[in-house]
């Protein structure tokens, strides 16, 4: 019988939510949401840099008005401010506070334990092979990540 390729990284990314969001950070931290963990962590990977609402919009794939959405419960919630850009008034920085970045920290230290749990067991060159054909994917998909890394 042939697997359904959709359906076991679903499965596998479902799993994946499940063991960060068992983390003693995630329990203690319900009120925030696995997307605004994925934000925090562009920021982490991003940090020193200008980011802009449409450079989220694009890593992620969403819509203006859904990353609209999560950045106002974002900035309600204490974790990001929206400065002005002295060049051009009317975009706004998106700037995480010192509440985000401790939330950063611990959430980078659950995606790790999580990481570190998903890739037991797999050797550099087994990983390297199937972070390959996930770019593969994703490009396949219509992504254009594979040609930029």
């Amino acid at each position: 019988m042939r697997k359904n390729l959709g359906y076991e990284l679903k499965t596998v990314a479902r799993m994946m939510k499940q063991c960060i969001d068992n983390t003693d950070f995630m329990k203690s931290n319900a009120q925030m949401t696995g997307m605004q963990g994925w934000v925090l962590g562009y920021f982490t990977h991003h940090d020193g840099e200008d980011i802009f609402q449409r450079d989220l919009e694009t890593e992620f794939r969403v819509r203006r008005s859904t990353m609209t959405q999560l950045l106002n419960t974002m900035e309600s919630g204490g974790l990001i401010e929206r400065t002005e850009v002295s060049s051009d008034r009317r975009l706004k920085k998106i700037v995480p506070t010192p509440l985000a970045r401790e939330y950063m920290r611990r959430s980078e230290e659950a995606i790790n334990e999580a990481e570190a749990k998903i890739t037991q067991g797999f050797s550099k060159e087994e990983l390297d092979t199937f972070y390959s054909f996930l770019e593969r994917c994703k490009y396949n998909l219509g992504g254009d990540s594979a040609q930029k890394e």
